[in-house]
């Protein structure tokens, strides 16, 4: 049986790579995304990616929240 993985992904200007955060709980990925996007001094556009590798959410740097994918 293959754990199905939700990915956060951040990437933060100047950088080449986002860096990614995985785990089976969408709702703990929104959680962390939206704490560290309030929290930090540097804000990094942000896409939660479902398992199947759609985007569901985004917040860019002037967010305060997700804003879902085709709203």
């Amino acid at each position: 049986m293959s754990t199905r993985l939700f990915s956060l992904l951040a990437e933060y200007e100047g950088q080449s790579e986002p860096q990614a955060i995985y785990s089976t709980s969408e709702t703990m990925l929104r959680m962390m995304g939206r704490d560290h996007h309030a929290a930090a001094t540097i804000k990094p556009e942000l896409r939660l990616i479902d398992p199947a590798g759609n985007t569901i959410a985004t917040m860019d740097i002037w967010a305060t929240d997700w804003t879902e994918a085709g709203a």
